[in-house]
């Protein structure tokens, strides 16, 4: 050190450093660049340790603040430690005026202060381990205040002596407390965790601090510290002013330099709304005392109305009692003087009279002397319901609230008497008149401030109220319960309209404009202050924006390959980009452009097109964009698609022009042939629709003439048949040699196969012309099945060893649909399997899968190769084995699935060459008649089913017939 020239202290500047040691300096040099110009917390120069030359830093004021509330904080915490631990019971109550600080909030106060100091002296593993703790101890502090665990955590740390636990008394640590020190924690650990840590402790400090004013401010308004809010309820002041410092500490940091860019948008909006907050919260705070202190005052007013009703009541009540109980003792003319003086010392009852077992009044006695009732039997209705309750149980019942025979409302009373022998006679009825009652209680002035209703728990209605308005606020209205010898009554009592407005003042109004009013001037001053800061930024950012937008453009422009221009009205010249130059063959230079020379070079027919869009463009405001057919100064047309936007001034005169062109002299080439391809195409549909006609006139030409040639080819073919199988049924009666009869049969049976011809030929056309008809009826399956297989015996008596199985489930229901047609397909179908089996099996089967009819024919014949199959449905096509030809048109298989088509159903083929064929008519089944004329002939259909199940032919083999 002597060597350098330092001075001995250990600790020396950056100036002296290099004005001491060159060596000193290359060292400092070799650290990082913005060590050695500012510290990481602010533009201030660092302290160097001469020793380590490792820089020391400086702390800022803020800084220097949060460290001496940490201090004080620990401080506190320490000497309520400690004042516990040794009793000190005179400083417990010196530090915690009210309240006093429990020994686990002095624990939380000494832990959150060291984490704070740590934090600022940067040990960030020390800090976050002494908030995580802190963080545990509130947690389980506000669990226990929310009674959600049952651990013993307020005498968990420390147990106080039963000496002092009597003197202090009990306490835990208050709701607010635990949740503040939770929040202080989390800021902890937010600043050195979360992304935005700064912004999130800089939210926590604020509701520190509403919590902490507000616990306050029960000390500083003279507030009731046991009413309002139970969130600040029981906080003792001394933790109220240590938790705000905390609050005022994390907000602090939070806005410092190091976080001013992350944290200072936030401040103003945070700092007003907190203080808008609390002022909401003292407003709410002095607001509830002072209903409680009204509520107080009616609740004594409810207890002194109950207790005066239930005064009057009970002393009424033992009235009639000695009444009743002398009733039996005492002659007619007594009685009647004993129920007088009744009736006089107590004006709540209007009349008294004796009722005896048969509900008839005996003996009344009213104050005007009326005696028209006597006789009378006891009105239905309560009266009976009251009277029979006193009879049974044998005391004291009331009758509803009724309205009386003067207008008053009042109730009954009945009584039970005894007779000398011991047994109840009947009973003395009291008529109570309410309103005398009540009314008496309601003048009183001692309840001149307050209003009162009542109401009958017994019978659910409201039988009194001092007041036809409803109550001002449900929170000041106080219940009162009556419950005397059976009447079970509910006094609602409120203040007036009078006594409420006297009550409150305007202190809470008050406090809460002013904290209105302060939050917002805060506001406003932040704001201010950041928008300065923000105009400078903008500046920064607007000039860096720019020069990024004109770049961007630049890159853009090239890439388009579009040319730019700009025209200022009133001058003729224009600017053109380079490519605009380049696209119209103008010499590269940057010599404006002619207006008017320009428009020389464009089409003729297109120079009114362009005016009139510009002048559009200004006037109205409409889209500048058109296409026009441009001269190039190398002399070829091109086409150009310009598109512009103007520009006006204040006056709304146009002043510019710019915009961009395009050449889509390609595109137009394109348009051009796609036209030409589609008038070639239109053409061609035309055509097309020419031959469609000329097929549909040869189709229904076609139909027209089959249908005209069906009797004509069928009555010379049935006579042919007819003839030719009577000659071959009578051979010997016309003495024909075997020669004549082979000739004859041959006849027969070409007259046979050129009517089938005809048939599948006509069937087919009908197919195709749609003129089939669609009838869908109940079919009985059982009879179906039994004609088909009528029908094919005789196919089958040329195959001696083909048997023929039909299969039918169980429980199947009745099909509905076009018999007809399904005969037809399924008869086509045996038919083709016979004529290609030659041994083995015919199966005919038919089940039912979800509303579909399904219908298999299946052989074990030839079989067909797959490349036949896709044929075989067509119209002539018929399948040849090798060496072996079949008699047919080939015509079957395609009117079956014509005939399946127009059942809205198909058909499949599943085969196998040399294994047999499986045929497969998939037919839904019909919604309801079709065809036929009305419900009468539905119902008919149906009942004309054969009853036998259709299990009757479930497996049944039927063998070729023996000759």
């Amino acid at each position: 050190m002597a060597r350098c020239g330092l001075p001995k202290t250990s600790l020396c500047t950056l100036s002296q450093i290099y004005e001491n040691g060159p060596r000193r300096c290359r060292e400092f040099a070799s650290l990082p660049a913005v060590s050695r110009r500012h510290s990481p917390h602010g533009r201030r120069p660092y302290l160097i340790d001469v020793h380590s030359m490792t820089p020391i830093r400086r702390y800022s004021p803020v800084e220097w603040g949060a460290l001496v509330v940490a201090a004080a904080v620990t401080a506190l915490g320490v000497t309520m430690i400690i004042a516990w631990a040794y009793e000190l019971i005179g400083l417990l109550e010196l530090v915690s005026p009210g309240p006093t600080l429990r020994f686990n909030t002095a624990v939380l106060f000494a832990l959150c202060g060291l984490s704070l100091a740590c934090s600022i002296f940067g040990h960030r593993k020390t800090a976050e381990g002494i908030a995580l703790a802190a963080l545990l101890l509130s947690l389980l502090c506000i669990a226990k205040s929310l009674k959600l665990i049952g651990l013993d955590v307020d005498n968990m740390l420390f147990r106080p002596s039963a000496a002092m636990s009597e003197r202090i008394g009990p306490g835990k640590v208050a709701l607010a407390t635990g949740l503040s020190m939770l929040m202080f924690s989390l800021s902890i650990l937010a600043q050195h965790r979360l992304r935005h840590g700064s912004l999130f402790a800089l939210l926590l400090g604020i509701m520190i601090c509403m919590i902490s004013w507000v616990a306050m401010n029960h000390y500083f308004m003279g507030a009731d510290a046991k009413v309002g809010w139970c969130v600040t309820a029981g906080m003792a002041f001394t933790t109220a002013a240590g938790l705000f410092l905390l609050g005022v500490a994390i907000i602090a940091i939070s806005c410092g330099p190091r976080h001013s860019a992350e944290s200072t948008h936030w401040l103003s909006y945070s700092l007003s709304l907190a203080f808008a907050a609390v002022s909401f919260m003292i407003w709410c705070e002095l607001v509830d005392n002072e209903t409680i202190h009204l509520r107080r005052e009616t609740a004594a007013a409810a207890t002194a109305v109950r207790t005066q009703v239930r005064e009057r009541l009970q002393a009424s009540l033992r009235a009639v009692d000695r009444f009743a109980l002398r009733w039996n003792s005492l002659e007619p003319v007594e009685q009647y003087k004993d129920a007088k003086r009744l009736l006089e010392d107590f004006d709540g009852i209007l009349s008294l009279y004796w009722i005896d077992d048969d509900l008839h009044v005996r003996w009344m006695c009213t104050a005007d002397d009326r005696q028209d009732y006597i006789g009378h039997p006891l009105p239905p209705g309560p009266r009976h319901a009251a009277v029979k309750r006193a009879r049974d149980t044998g005391r004291f019942t009331f009758t509803p609230v009724l309205t009386l025979l003067h207008g008053e409302t009042g109730f009954i009373g009945y009584r039970p008497t005894v007779s000398r022998q011991g047994e109840m006679n009947g009973c003395a009825a009291a008529i109570f008149r309410l309103n005398m009652i009540l009314d008496a209680i309601a003048n009183d002035r001692r309840h001149t401030g307050f209003d009162f209703s009542v109401s009958d728990q017994n019978h659910d209605q409201q039988i009194f109220s001092t007041s036809l308005d409803p109550a001002p606020d449900p929170a000041i209205v106080v219940a009162s319960k009556l419950d005397l010898r059976g009447l079970h009554w509910q006094f609602n009592v409120w203040p007036t309209a009078q006594t409420v407005a006297g009550h409150y003042s305007y202190g809470p109004s008050l406090a809460l404009s002013k904290g209105l009013f302060s939050a917002l001037l805060i506001g406003i001053t932040i704001q201010l202050r950041q928008r300065a800061v923000q105009r400078t930024a903008e500046a920064e950012r607007s000039a860096a924006a720019l020069r990024d937008s004109e770049q961007r453009f630049d890159l853009a422009v090239c890439a388009s390959q579009d040319g730019i221009w700009e025209w200022r009205l009133g001058i003729d010249g224009f600017y053109a980009s380079p490519r605009y130059r380049e696209m119209l063959g103008y010499p590269p230079d940057d010599e404006p452009l002619s207006y008017q020379h320009w428009f020389t070079r464009v089409s003729a027919e297109d120079v009114p097109r362009i005016q009139q869009a510009i002048d559009d463009h200004f006037q109205r405001g409409a889209a500048y964009d058109v296409v026009i057919k441009f001269l190039t100064f190398r002399d070829d047309w091109v086409w150009l698609r310009i598109r512009g936007q103007g520009a006006w001034d204040a006056n709304g005169q146009p002043v510019r022009m710019a915009g961009s062109i395009t050449d889509i002299t390609e595109e137009r080439e394109a348009q051009r042939q796609l036209l030409e391809h589609v008038e070639t195409i239109a053409e061609s549909n035309e055509r097309l629709a020419d031959l469609a006609e000329a097929a549909e006139a040869a189709a229904a030409a076609k139909t027209i003439f089959l249908r005209n040639m069906s009797h004509e080819l069928r009555t010379p073919l049935n006579s042919i048949i007819g003839f030719s199988t009577g000659l071959l049924r009578h051979v010997a009666a016309h003495d024909l040699d075997e020669h004549q009869r082979d000739r004859v049969e041959r006849i027969a049976a070409s007259g046979r196969h050129l009517l089938g011809l005809v048939n599948n030929v006509l069937d087919i056309a009908k197919a195709e012309a749609k003129e089939q008809s669609h009838q869908s009826e109940p079919i009985d399956l059982l009879e179906l099945f039994e004609e088909l297989v009528a029908m094919a015996e005789p196919l089958l008596q040329k195959r001696p060893a083909v048997k023929l199985d039909v299969h039918l489930a169980d429980g199947l229901p009745v099909p509905i649909l076009d018999r007809a047609k399904l005969k037809q397909i399924l008869l086509n179908l045996l038919s083709n399997a016979a004529k290609f089996t030659d041994h083995g099996t015919i199966t005919l089967s038919a089940a039912c899968v979800a509303e579909e009819w399904r219908f298999v024919v299946s052989d074990t014949g030839i079989g067909i190769s797959a490349d036949d199959q896709l044929r075989v449905f067509e119209n002539f096509e018929q399948v040849h084995s090798p060496g072996r030809r079949v008699e047919g048109t080939g015509l079957g298989l395609s009117i079956c699935a014509a005939l399946a088509n127009a059942m809205c159903g198909t058909i499949t083929l599943t085969s196998r060459l040399g294994v047999g064929s499986a045929f497969t008519v998939i037919v839904p089944q019909a919604d309801g008649p079709q065809g036929l004329n009305d419900d009468d002939a539905w119902t008919d259909s149906l009942a004309s089913i054969d009853p036998r199940p259709l299990g009757a032919l479930k497996k049944q083999r039927l063998l070729p017939p023996q000759r």
